[in-house]
């Protein structure tokens, strides 16, 4: 798999059009402003905080590579940060074995500030769901579309539509909220 993906994401960022800022300089403008809002879409996808900023560096780093000409540079971000978080767990765990599923954790001080106590049951159950579905809710939430999402994750724009389904489905029963709308989704 190839470590650093195409930037072909069709994602309306306010660096999309910029030529003048390439590799080092795009990562050094984009840092202050992007780097919570991607540490955050890892943490929804069941990173740790500290995995979660390992992979968010490692997004920058790679962004400062020599002769790096990326169109659409906050999806290419969450693209490679999040092919490093599961790098980060493949080398952890037998090669063979599945992802580990994630744990809540909330003794990182920015959780403790940042999230109340309905916001943590909240990302507690979004924890539980199966790591697809986590993933395509974490895209969503973050504003792409499920066709952005899954040319992100390697799989059809079907595949994603039903894993964010799905995971919609889960979250609404379990915060007995069927007839309400969750993570954008409206009820026909």
């Amino acid at each position: 798999m190839d470590d650093a993906p195409s930037a072909e994401l069709r994602v309306s960022d306010t660096y999309a059009e910029t030529p003048a800022l390439q590799g080092r300089d795009l990562a050094e403008d984009l840092h202050a402003g992007e780097f919570p809002g991607l540490v955050r879409f890892l943490l929804l996808n069941g990173a740790s905080w500290s995995e979660a900023q390992d992979a968010a560096q490692d997004a920058f780093t790679q962004m400062c590579r020599p002769g790096a000409r990326i169109r659409h540079p906050k999806a290419w971000l969450r693209k490679v940060a999040w092919r490093s978080y599961i790098r980060q767990q493949v080398r952890q765990e037998d090669a063979c074995a599945e992802i580990p599923e994630p744990v809540a954790n909330w003794q990182t001080p920015a959780h403790a500030a940042e999230l109340g106590v309905e916001e943590r049951r909240v990302v507690e159950l979004l924890l539980r769901l199966p790591a697809k579905q986590r993933a395509v809710l974490a895209w969503t939430l973050d504003g792409f579309t499920t066709r952005e999402s899954a040319e992100a994750m390697g799989t059809t724009p079907e595949a994603a539509r039903q894993n964010l389904s799905r995971a919609r489905a889960t979250l609404k029963r379990q915060l007995r909220l069927e007839g309400s709308d969750v993570a954008g989704e409206e009820e026909s």
